[in-house]
């Protein structure tokens, strides 16, 4: 038994206000309420010349933690910068108003536009899914969908970068869109539409951040793998992925292979801090592991140091540094299998809190933070670890039930059992534990978004057992149905051949 259409659509309705009247007064705050430039917006920004509205002395491209700008303008910076990546593509509609801004003489642009321009997009994306679950027949979905914008997608940690020009917004707008489709295409027959959607989906994904190079890849051998366990054959939705993931992660994986100043200095900060922030803070004994790494003794004493504190470059700092690779890192980590637990370990603690502390959020305040008013699931989840470990746990555990059960929801927990550990691992084996919490930001989104899910979907299997214990002809495999196909047969066939 369903929800009544009237009361589904009610609350459908409710919960998009909801999350409007979360992100819009967040969006339009004044003064600006955004996560401040950690230099990351540079890579970005530099491809169009845009940088933040300062005094001539301050370089355009220098980091500023400890507030966000709201004022950007067109300059010239003495090093070229340009990190290609889908984030980009909502950038590049920004700074076509900034150029109609020029044309009227306007010097200094707002990234107020970009914030607008992002809340838009996802506000149409979640529309267009739920209607697309509705018309399925499928309104637990559309009110699962509902409820994660309300609950998950416009909480400050998410729309704190809306006004900025990082590119966790991207990916994590790729990524929702991403997993919808998947679920949707999911028990279906073979579509060029939804080939290329999925396609399109994993190729945006992938090139939206570094963190996020491989991670379309994992969900399509998830997918491919879910498909074969259970029909027995490779299903079409699988190849899809594969596609836009491995065209994603060739791109990014060119792009690391440059060798211009901006791909040099990436490559030596990841470099120090998977040393120094990672490998020998799990050290047994520090100093010998920098001995068998070939530096100087004296390079112990930066350990716990990200690459920004200490005295010069790495490779300045500590000669020989250049030389050291992943392959190294991990090579010495496994010499000693308790170092690589506790560098997980130390991971998963860094890996809080949801909402980056060493950034400031307000526009003209030093580290100043988001005003009480906005709540946010960070703050309970900073203050509870049990209750944050929990939530990591739950979708991972839920994830065992793919093995055998064939519907949407445990497809669902096994793409975000796939995201949370592809995407943990690539962050802290590519740029230490100097970040994690930013750059790990869609772990907290996936497993808080599968929580809301599961939560409403409960709710209304809940409801469906007391209607069906008051109906004696309530059809058995309709109590099953969880954000699952709209038939019976749909249950048997998962992610169907090309029909």
């Amino acid at each position: 038994m369903k929800p009544a259409p009237r009361i589904a659509l009610i609350a459908i309705v409710a919960l998009f206000a909801l999350g409007l009247l979360r992100a819009v007064p967040l969006l339009s705050h004044a003064p600006l309420l955004a996560i401040a430039n950690s230099f990351d917006q540079a890579r970005y920004t530099g491809c169009f010349e845009l940088f933040p509205d300062r005094p001539a002395a301050i370089r355009p491209d220098e980091n500023s933690p400890n507030a966000p700008f709201e004022f950007y303008r067109f300059q010239r910076n003495p090093v070229r910068l340009c990190y290609g990546s889908s984030e980009l593509l909502s950038q590049a509609a920004a700074v076509a108003v900034y150029s109609i801004e020029q044309a009227q003489g306007i010097e200094r642009h707002s990234v107020r536009w970009l914030g607008g321009l992002r809340l838009v997009v996802l506000s149409l994306l979640v529309t267009a899914f739920c209607r697309a679950w509705w018309r399925r027949g499928n309104r637990p979905a559309a009110l699962a969908n509902a409820a994660v914008f309300a609950l998950v997608l416009t909480d400050p940690a998410d729309t704190m970068y809306f006004n900025t020009f990082y590119a966790e917004a991207t990916a994590l707008i790729a990524a929702y869109a991403l997993f919808n489709l998947i679920l949707l295409q999911a028990h279906s027959a073979w579509s060029r539409r939804g080939a290329v959607l999925l396609a399109a989906a994993a190729l945006l994904l992938a090139t939206s951040k570094i963190q996020h190079l491989v991670l379309p890849l994992c969900l399509a051998i998830g997918v491919l793998a879910f498909g074969r366990l259970h029909a027995r054959r490779w299903p079409w939705q699988g190849w899809a992925l594969l596609a836009g993931a491995v065209v994603g992660a060739a791109f990014q994986f060119a792009q690391l292979g440059r060798d211009d100043l901006m791909m040099q200095s990436i490559r030596s900060f990841n470099r120090a801090n998977l040393v120094f922030t990672g490998l020998l803070p799990a050290a047994a004994d520090p100093l010998a592991t920098t001995r068998r790494l070939g530096l100087p003794e004296a390079c112990a004493a930066h350990s716990g140091k990200s690459a920004w504190q200490l005295p010069g470059l790495a490779e300045a700092v500590c000669p020989g540094m250049e030389k050291i690779g992943r392959a190294t890192v991990l090579r010495e980590m496994l010499r000693e299998p308790m170092t690589l637990l506790r560098f997980f370990r130390n991971g998963v603690v860094v890996l809080n809190p949801w909402l980056p502390r060493n950034l400031g959020h307000v526009e003209g305040e030093i580290l100043g933070k988001l005003p009480p008013q906005f709540l946010s699931w960070n703050g309970l989840l900073d203050r509870t670890a049990w209750l944050r470990y929990l939530l990591f746990a739950l979708p991972l555990l839920a994830a065992i039930r793919a093995l055998w059960s064939t519907d949407r929801f445990a497809l669902l927990s096994l793409l975000v059992a796939i995201l949370m550990p592809a995407t943990f691992g690539v962050t802290i084996f590519g740029d230490g534990l100097a970040d994690v919490a930013k750059q790990g930001h869609l772990i907290f989104n996936a497993a808080l978004s599968w929580s809301v899910a599961a939560l409403v979907l409960g709710l209304g299997a809940l409801r469906r057992e007391r209607a069906a214990s008051r109906t004696d002809g309530m059809d058995a495999v309709e109590l099953d149905e969880q954000l699952g196909p709209a038939d019976v047969a749909e249950q048997h066939q998962p992610l169907r051949r090309v029909g």
